[in-house]
């Protein structure tokens, strides 16, 4: 695949992201459905900090978002053990709206460049781009069926 078919594949994806969490009523995001360990905010700050935290220093960049959201949203990270209040669902899906931009400047030209170490299986820059808009798909998901039983 090309590298500008990738990016408009992952900034297309993400628009539908953004679109759908956009259409979630405030009062549902932090609410865990039975069965569930997080929220829609948890997983939604997740799918952000997930690129984040492999993209930017992969290029030798520094991450964009604050170290508080690495803190809150990591994988295993759950709300209920949060210490501090979480940023707003508008400030997740701005910088959801942001960052495929962000991302596209700093690994452009870069997608066939070896990973310093794999990452799960993966050796190349664009290889975790294809695993990134997965794990974002699995998590846009988890968050539509959490709102579709949130809502009854």
């Amino acid at each position: 695949m090309r590298e500008e078919q990738l990016f408009e594949q992952m900034k297309l994806w993400r628009n539908w992201t953004v679109e759908f969490l956009r259409t979630i009523p405030e009062d549902l995001t932090d609410r865990i459905p039975k069965g569930h360990n997080n929220s829609i905010r948890w997983n939604a700050g997740h799918i952000l900090v997930g690129w984040d935290h492999t993209m930017f220093p992969s290029v030798n960049k520094e991450r964009q978002m604050p170290l508080s959201y690495h803190l809150l949203f990591p994988s295993g990270s759950k709300p209920e053990t949060w210490a501090e209040q979480p940023p707003s669902m508008n400030e997740i899906i701005t910088h959801l709206e942001e960052q495929p931009i962000s991302i596209e400047q700093a690994c452009k030209g870069h997608l066939d460049q070896p990973l310093n170490e794999p990452f799960l299986g993966m050796k190349t820059l664009g290889d975790m781009v294809v695993f990134h808009m997965n794990h974002e798909s699995l998590h846009m998901g988890i968050i539509k069926s959490m709102t579709q039983v949130l809502k009854r």
